[in-house]
């Protein structure tokens, strides 16, 4: 007993030392603030995780928990999240002490002293794998790291099918708009081409003209049906997407509102904001987060790897009922047993062990460049979201300009045309100045929108690493 105690003592002296594992978190430098132009008015200062809300257009609402709830990467995302519950909950269980309810059944002669006899037994056995050098903390540790880091993937995961299904939806609203002026585009040259077609037949028009006018309006159908295809490709790509028959789909697209009320300039510019302090701003990214909690787990790793080459302690015990019966006689008794108390030291396949470490302090370099990477990429995508989106600003007035502009010489060089003052060559320049403005115009507010939709992943979408959802009870 004294030797025992002897041990217990030693064990509880090693168990108080612990191995000097890599630091958990790095001093990345980050900018003090943004080398980039402001939001205007500074955007709002509400919640990122109810900004789809805020274009109060329900069908885009709908279409994106559909997609989230329809889309593979998202569902194997949370099942990661569950694997890694599992697996923490399996280092959990490893690492404290075991105990399970045995029953035993004997029969037979065991010494040849003792009569063929029954031998019974029911009870409790124990055993223990005591961590002396930190080893069982930094596993629960590592996996709960791991459990942190897959919740994160899952939310980026939602928010980059939130953001893929809202770039499609405005693409798809605004191609119809760009089949709206190709179509406007098309008649128009029609119109002309007829007027053409007679006036040659009267011997007015030269052939050389009226050919030209026939070559315009046959280019006006050729981008107008090129619009009208690529409209039809996006709705196929909503229907996979959102899994929404495709009848239900036009007629959710046709009683969405208006494209204007959604893209109003101040509407967007007030719906989202920038914390002035980049570090403030990387701590709603999940990326972000994802990768800091890998390299706690990496740091993990490496004590845990250590540890492996330093001598361990486990212990065991019992407690049983026993009952015995032979020949005629019967006894029952009570037995427990503390020990073996068995202290282990690896001698054969150290090599193995220290290759071990080596590559568990290799993964965690890596990890620490992966989350240095991470911040930087953060910061850069945020400030590219603000350089664009101020451009655009600055590019939608000029744009608004030149719209009304070409618009006006067209319908006043089409009003010299139709009264003899100005040739077919300049009607059909000044009509390509007007379509390429008018296309312009719309492809601006497409970029303009992906832009928003750009800088609200930047920002995280909503992420929250304290009271972020729980994938255990959303399906999506």
């Amino acid at each position: 007993m004294k030797r025992k105690l002897v041990v217990l003592a030693g064990a509880a002296i090693l168990s108080a030392c612990s191995l000097t594992k890599p630091p958990a978190d790095l001093a990345v430098p980050l900018p003090p603030s943004w080398y980039a132009p402001p939001l205007a008015h500074q955007g709002s200062v509400q919640e990122l995780d109810a900004w789809w809300s805020r274009f109060n257009d329900p069908v885009l609402a709908d279409w994106i928990a559909r997609a989230q709830t329809q889309s593979p990467t998202v569902a194997q995302a949370r099942a990661q999240v569950f694997a890694a519950r599992a697996a923490r909950l399996g280092v959990e269980a490893e690492t404290g002490p075991q105990a399970s309810l045995v029953a035993n059944a004997t029969r037979g002669i065991t010494d040849p002293a003792i009569p063929l006899g029954t031998q019974l037994s029911a009870g409790l056995q124990a055993s223990w794998a005591i961590g002396l050098w930190g080893q069982t903390e930094a596993r629960r540790s590592g996996a709960e790291a791991r459990q942190d880091a897959s919740g994160a993937a899952w939310h980026e995961a939602r928010v980059l099918v939130a953001a893929e299904l809202a770039e499609l939806y405005f693409a798809q609203r605004l191609c119809r708009e760009q089949l709206g002026v190709a179509t406007r585009d098309r008649d128009s040259r029609a119109v002309t081409a007829e007027n053409n077609a007679v006036s040659e037949r009267a011997g007015l028009t030269a052939p050389a003209v009226a050919a030209l006018a026939r070559a315009s309006g046959a280019e006006g159908v050729a981008r107008e049906r090129a619009q009208a295809e690529l409209c039809e490709r996006q709705v196929k790509s909503l229907v996979a997407l959102t899994g929404v028959p495709e009848p239900e789909l036009r007629q959710q697209l046709a009683s969405a509102p208006a494209l204007p009320t959604l893209l109003a300039s101040d509407r967007l510019d007030n719906m989202l904001s920038v914390n002035a302090v980049p570090a403030e701003v990387l701590r709603q990214r999940p990326d972000v987060y994802r990768a800091q909690r890998e390299l706690v787990a990496a740091s993990e790793d490496v004590g845990v790897a250590q540890a492996a080459l330093y001598p361990g302690l486990s212990l065991s015990g019992s407690l049983l009922r026993n009952r015995i019966s032979g020949a005629g006689t019967q006894a029952t008794f009570n037995t427990w047993a503390i020990g073996p108390i068995t202290l282990s030291l690896p001698l054969l396949g150290r090599d193995a062990l220290r290759a071990n470490t080596d590559s568990a302090q290799a993964r965690y370099e890596a990890a620490a460049l992966a989350y240095a990477g991470t911040l930087r990429q953060a910061v850069a995508e945020v400030e590219q979201s603000l350089v664009l989106i101020a451009s655009l600003r600055e590019r939608l007035a000029s744009t608004d300009i030149a719209v009304a502009g070409y618009g006006q010489s067209f319908q006043a060089t089409e009003a010299r045309y139709r009264v003899g003052l100005a040739s077919l060559n300049e009607l059909e320049e000044a009509r390509r100045l007007k379509l390429a403005a008018d296309s312009s115009a719309v492809a601006l507010q497409q970029e303009r929108i992906n832009a928003w939709i750009r800088l609200y992943v930047a920002l995280g979408g909503g992420f929250d690493p304290v009271n972020h959802p729980d994938a255990f009870k959303n399906p999506s």
